[in-house]
């Protein structure tokens, strides 16, 4: 093994599993120097662009989160006109498409609010107290 191959083993071995956004009815962790989320025990390695994506969602799970924010995180030049919105937005439904495929096995769905963003739903609900 080379010297550049033992390295990139000391990354993989000193890279620290810290706690994620609280998720009711899941356990999320997170890898966040691998771009990796770790879901009810479930690895989802995510692109770098992917991973502060699903970051935002987790953080405001079953509250929508407007377009603005995923462009604003993503760090995409500010849009004053339509035209300018449009590429920051698409680039976020292709990120976003490419999430849902990857967390799906966990019981979580990405769903679309027409015109203002996205919601990241849990799919388990606490129950209500019944009086």
């Amino acid at each position: 093994m080379t010297d550049s191959g033992k390295g990139i083993e000391r990354r993989r071995i000193t890279s620290t599993l810290r706690p994620g956004p609280l998720v009711p009815g899941h356990l999320i962790q997170c890898y966040e120097d691998q771009h990796a989320w770790v879901i009810d025990q479930t690895l989802i390695p995510c692109s770098e662009s992917e991973y502060v994506c699903l970051q935002l969602l987790l953080e405001q799970a079953n509250r929508c989160v407007p377009f603005e924010h995923f462009i604003l995180r993503l760090q995409e030049t500010a849009f004053t006109s339509s035209d300018a919105q449009k590429p920051a937005r698409m680039r976020v439904a292709h990120l976003i498409s490419s999430l849902r495929t990857k967390i799906w096995a966990s019981n979580l769905d990405i769903v679309s609010v027409m015109n203002v963003g996205y919601i990241l739903l849990s799919g388990s609900e606490e129950p209500l107290p019944s009086s």
